[in-house]
C-alpha cells in the first residue's frame, strides 16, 4: 500500500523550504562573524598580554628638530604637546617641532595654567591674562588689579585671584574678557586664598583659604557653583571644610566631579558634580617631595626613611592606593597617565605600568629638560634647549 507524506501550505516540505535555507544561511553567517570577532578578541588579548610582559631596553629616535632657546625658557607638557614659556612670548609645538601657535608679550615672570586645549598666561603681579587654544583662538583679559593666582578650564573660562588694598577678589572671566562672577575675600571672614582650581567645564570653583584665629591657624577648602544649581546660593557657595593646624597649599579638580586638596600632613578627596563633599582622607607622616596627577590618578612621592631613596604611591579617585614603588633616581620631574608613571632626571628615565612593573629603565643620549608621554605608550617627546625629539621604546 503506498505511503503518503502530508504536505502543508500547498506544496514544499518545511525541511527544504526557501525560508529555512535562508535562515540557515544567515545563521551560518552570524556564526562565522561571531567566530571571527572571538578570534580577533583573543588575538588582541594575546597582544595585550605580550605587551604587559614586554620590557624595553633602548629607544629609537623617530624625529629630531634643532631649537635655539634661551636659558630662561621653561617647558611644560601640554595636552600631548609642549608649551615653551619665555619672557618675550609663549609657543606651543608638537613633538616634531612644528609650531601650533605662539603669542608675543613682555613678562618678567610668566606663569601658565593649562586645561585641555586652553592655556592661560600671565605675569607675576601683572594685570593681563592671555588665553589661547589655537592660532585662531586667542584673546586678552584685563583684570585692572594685580594678579596673585589664576587658572583656566577646558572651556576657556579663567578664574583669577586679585589683590586690592589688603583684600582679595576671586573673579571669573570668559575667554573674551567679560567678567562672569566675583567673590570678595578678607582675612577676617573667609581668610586668605592660597590656591584655586576650576573644574574642566568651568562652573565649579575650589578655593583653599588660610586664616588666623587668635593663636590658632585654620585652613579651609570651599566650593562654589556658578551653574544653575548654585545660582540661588549666596556667593554661589556650595560646601566647605575646615582643617585645624594645617596648611593646604594645593587644590585641584581632576575631572568635573572629583577634586583633591593637599595639606602639610593630609590628602583629602572630594566627590560631587554639583556640591562636592569629602569622600576620603589620607594621612601621612613623611614629607611629600612631589605631587603629580592626571584625570584619574594621584601620585605622591615621599622620601624613604630606610634607604635614603624615594617611594611613589599611586592612588585612584576613590583614594585606594594602587601601588607603592620604591626607587632611588635623583629625579627632577614625573608624569602620570592612566596606564604609566614616568619618573626622570636630566640623564635618566624610568617608566612603570600601573602594576609597578618597570617597562623601561635607561639613560638619555643627551641632557633632557622635559619628558612628555604621548597617546602611544611606547612614544615620548624629549626636550632640551637645543633639540626636541620623538622617541620610540624598543626591546
Amino acid at each position: 500500500m503506498p505511503r503518503f507524506r502530508l504536505i502543508k501550505n500547498g506544496g514544499t516540505s518545511g525541511e527544504h523550504s526557501p525560508e529555512r535555507e535562508i535562515f540557515r544561511h544567515r545563521l551560518m553567517k552570524v556564526i562565522r562573524i561571531a567566530a571571527l570577532v572571538a578570534v580577533l578578541i583573543f588575538v588582541i588579548w594575546i597582544l595585550h598580554r605580550m605587551y604587559q610582559n614586554t620590557t624595553f631596553t633602548d629607544y629609537d629616535i623617530i624625529s629630531k628638530e634643532m631649537r635655539n632657546d634661551s636659558d630662561t625658557s621653561e617647558y611644560i607638557a601640554y595636552n600631548s604637546h609642549i608649551l615653551k614659556l619665555s619672557r618675550d612670548g609663549a609657543e606651543a609645538f608638537e613633538g616634531n617641532g612644528r609650531a601650533i601657535w605662539n603669542i608675543t608679550y613682555e613678562m618678567q615672570e610668566p606663569h601658565a595654567s593649562t586645561c585641555g586645549d586652553f592655556v592661560a598666561l600671565a605675569d607675576e603681579q601683572g594685570t593681563e591674562i592671555f588665553v589661547a587654544s589655537s592660532a585662531e583662538d586667542m584673546s586678552r583679559i584685563s583684570t585692572k588689579l594685580p594678579i596673585l593666582d589664576f587658572c583656566v578650564s577646558k572651556q576657556g573660562v579663567v578664574a583669577a585671584v586679585l589683590e586690592d588694598s589688603g583684600n582679595s577678589w576671586i573673579r571669573l572671566y570668559d575667554k573674551q574678557g567679560e567678567e562672569l562672577a566675583s567673590i570678595k575675600c578678607s582675612m577676617a571672614e573667609s581668610g586668605y586664598p592660597m590656591d584655586i582650581s576650576l573644574s574642566p567645564m568651568g562652573y565649579l570653583l575650589a578655593v583653599t583659604y588660610v586664616r588666623v584665629e587668635g593663636e590658632d591657624m585654620r585652613s579651609s577648602v570651599a566650593f562654589y557653583n556658578f551653574g544653575e544649581v548654585g545660582a540661588n546660593e549666596s556667593d554661589h557657595y556650595m560646601s566647605g571644610y575646615d582643617f585645624k593646624e594645617m596648611m593646604i597649599p594645593r587644590v585641584r579638580f581632576l575631572n568635573d566631579s572629583t577634586a583633591f586638596a593637599m595639606g602639610t600632613n593630609k590628602m583629602v578627596i572630594f566627590s560631587g558634580s554639583q556640591k562636592p563633599e569629602k569622600s576620603y582622607e589620607y594621612n601621612f607622616d613623611t614629607r611629600v617631595k612631589g605631587l603629580f596627577y592626571s584625570e584619574d590618578r594621584i601620585v605622591l612621592i615621599r622620601e624613604s626613611a630606610l634607604d635614603g631613596g624615594y617611594s611613589a604611591s599611586v592612588f585612584n579617585l576613590s583614594g585606594e592606593e594602587l601601588i607603592s614603588i620604591p626607587f632611588d633616581l635623583d629625579y627632577i620631574d614625573a608624569q602620570v597617565t592612566k596606564d604609566r608613571l614616568v619618573i626622570y632626571s636630566d640623564t635618566h628615565m624610568i617608566v612603570y605600568d600601573m602594576k609597578g612593573i618597570v617597562k623601561y629603565d635607561g639613560p638619555f643620549d643627551e641632557s633632557t629638560l622635559l619628558v612628555s608621554p604621548t597617546n602611544d605608550t611606547r612614544k615620548y617627546i624629549l626636550v632640551n634647549r637645543e633639540t626636541v625629539k620623538q622617541i620610540r621604546l624598543v626591546k
